[in-house]
């Protein structure tokens, strides 16, 4: 049985303060069931003399309506032993151990996770929490958290944390948890997710700015699912309104991948109904020039995302990336989108991703193919390998692949290009020999569904017709004459 002891929690009254200002704080003596997450410790990991903790506040985690799992985690002591942590919370923002108007818990001590439950909480009250932890040379506070008490109980054991804040410290979250995602949310500071936790958007305008790093790296026992509100499949019926909804694509925004990433990692996440704001793109890497974007994306799924044949309408829409080194897509798998994916003619996109359902294979996506924004390689040396489905270049005005003085280009055996712009072409230029081009590579229309399917997803409304595209040439030695290459080439006006 837990041990209980008694602590103090909020009442309100009003009393003066400095510029007269009404604080409505009281101390009110309340029990609450302590739970000492801080039997298992972690490492001390002293510091230089004379630092303070650092310490980190955990969300608060629902119990039922009134009570709550309050606390936070020591990941380094400082110069000198933690003698106390616990949490201090108040009816305001900003509340400190120092104000007598606010109320300090005490939890335990040393470096490691504490918690406690506090009950009651005031239905309908919004309440801000910190951790703190004090060693000789002070105290430090963890990131303020806020919440609002009562609301929905999952009836599938998942606790309910509502997500409204940017994230500025760093920050866990932890398995057993549903994360409700209820405006744009600004990724500051690291941010962890457990395998297992699940992450629900409460409509289209919601999603996450990533500017730090992210670690999610789950398992495929307990994925990490980025999901809709409505999807009563993960963690229950969250929007409590039993079969009144179900989830459709678009329900979410999406996740936009900002700058540096620091590593970011997403392994075994499932990303499903997003994509409905902006354009059609659950995740997004397009955002200005110079962006390193190194992050990894592997045994994820993407599926329901809203979309249509936009050129750069893309479940993954991956403008800006350039290393697929530094990059990296492999194993991941799109189903039940319009567009699966968009990248720029320089990224070598590996050929481990798959295309379809792997419980249904006849499951695809609408626009079924690797959709390609065309230029040069920038210096790079890039393969195309992908035999599942067609690389489609279909940018009006961009659709052209070509190759220059310090590219490298391989298209591998069996890939197929497909062209939907009269003006789309392949121009080797005076680079011939910077390219290696299998015999066995097909270069046809977008319209050609005899030749990696119904790309451009009409059914039998369209057919291919010479023209559709010009050509696959290059010049001969010193600029001489510019010759049409012939072999494999489909419905091209040259």
């Amino acid at each position: 049985m837990e041990e209980v002891a008694p602590l103090s929690i909020f009442a309100s009254f009003n009393s003066p303060k400095k510029n007269d200002v009404m604080k409505r704080l009281i101390f009110s003596t309340l029990t609450a069931a302590l739970i000492f997450a801080s039997a298992c410790k972690k490492e001390d990991n002293t510091a230089p003399t004379g630092l303070l903790p650092t310490v980190t506040t955990t969300q608060p985690i629902k119990v039922n309506d009134s009570t709550y799992t309050c606390g936070g985690n020591v990941t380094n002591q400082g110069s000198s032993a933690v003698t106390e942590n616990g949490v201090v919370g108040s009816f305001d923002p900003n509340p400190s151990i120092d104000d007598p108007n606010d109320v300090k818990i005490s939890i335990s001590s040393g470096a490691g996770a504490f918690s406690t439950n506090i009950a009651p909480f005031e239905v309908g009250k919004t309440y801000y929490i910190k951790a703190y932890a004090i060693n000789q040379s002070g105290v430090a506070y963890g990131q303020e958290v806020s919440f609002t008490a009562g609301g929905v109980i999952n009836p599938n054991g998942c606790n309910i944390i509502e997500v409204t804040q940017k994230i500025t410290a760093p920050t866990t979250w932890t398995e057993g948890n549903v994360y409700v995602i209820k405006n744009w949310i600004d990724v500051q500071a690291p941010l962890v997710i457990q395998p297992g936790v699940i992450v629900k958007f409460l409509n289209a305008n919601c999603g996450m700015e990533i500017y730090a790093k992210v670690t999610a790296d789950a398992t495929a026992a307990k994925p990490i699912v980025f999901t809709s509100y409505k999807d009563d499949t993960y963690c229950g019926d969250n929007n409590g309104d039993g079969t009144a909804s179900t989830p459709s694509k678009g329900d979410w925004g999406r996740l936009t991948m900002r700058g540096d990433q620091h590593g970011s990692l997403f392994r075994y996440c499932k990303f499903l109904y997003g994509g409905g704001n902006g354009g059609g793109n659950v995740i997004l890497a397009n955002t200005g020039t110079g962006n390193i974007h190194d992050f990894t994306f592997d045994h994820c799924t993407f599926a329901h995302t809203y979309g249509s044949n936009s050129n750069n309408s893309a479940a993954f829409n991956t403008g800006d990336m350039k290393d697929a080194s530094v990059s990296v897509l492999t194993n991941n798998v799109f189903y039940d989108n319009a567009i699966p994916i968009y990248i720029n003619s320089y990224y070598g996109l590996d050929a481990s991703n798959s295309y379809h359902n792997p419980d249904n294979t006849s499951e695809t996506n609408r626009y079924n193919g690797i959709f390609v924004y065309g230029g040069g390689m920038k210096g790079m040396s890039v393969v195309y390998g992908e035999t599942e489905v067609p690389y489609v270049f279909n940018v009006s005005g961009n659709a052209t692949l070509s190759v220059g003085s310090a590219d490298f280009l391989k298209i591998e055996d069996n890939v197929i290009l497909k062209f939907g712009q009269a003006s789309a072409a392949v121009d080797l230029g005076d680079y011939r020999n910077n390219a290696n081009i299998a015999s066995s590579v097909i270069f046809t229309s977008y319209r050609d569904d005899t030749r990696g399917g119904d790309t451009n997803g009409d059914g039998s409304t369209s057919s291919p017709a010479t023209g559709d595209w010009t050509g696959y040439g290059y010049w001969t030695t010193g600029h001489g004459s510019y010759i049409w290459v012939s072999n494999n080439v489909f419905y091209a006006s040259h």
